[in-house]
């Protein structure tokens, strides 16, 4: 990936604050929209409750399949949005960690509303790596990529 191309998706993700997850269960795919954060390496952070079905997938099946794209602002008729899929492996961030501190001041940071959850003991944080990702913006702009 090339440095246009990572700005390209960088700005995709500042701007949207809720991705459609898919993750793999034992006889379904389940796909949840819900709130996550990004780090500069474009890992994908999304919090959930332990026991969770999408939590449970992950653990399990950690592929995982992320969708972010701008139709709550774009022309959906017209195609001028700017979506993304990544396609990646899942592992979870241990809780009482530095990792974990330096992930939730992430997520904290883009998404406040989501700070009662913190206090939960069963709330997880699943870290998504990016493996694959294909960029579009418009009919025009749009790449694959292998990371």
């Amino acid at each position: 990936m090339n440095a246009e191309q990572k700005q390209k998706v960088m700005d995709l993700l500042g701007q949207e604050h809720v991705a459609v997850l898919i993750t793999q269960g034992e006889q379904w795919p389940t796909g949840t929209m819900q709130a996550f954060a990004e780090t500069d390496e474009l890992d994908l952070l999304f919090i959930m409750r332990s026991g969770t079905e999408k939590h449970q997938n992950l653990l399990k099946h950690p592929k995982a399949t992320v969708l972010v794209d701008t139709r709550d602002v774009g022309k959906v008729a017209t195609f001028e949005i700017t979506r993304a899929a990544f396609q990646g492996e899942a592992g979870e961030v241990a809780r009482e960690s530095a990792e974990w501190e330096r992930c939730k001041a992430l997520f904290l940071k883009k998404n406040p509303f989501e700070a009662p959850f913190f206090g939960a003991e069963t709330l997880r944080m699943m870290r998504i790596r990016p493996r694959r990702i294909s960029y579009a913006a418009g009919l025009q702009d749009s790449f694959r990529v292998e990371l």
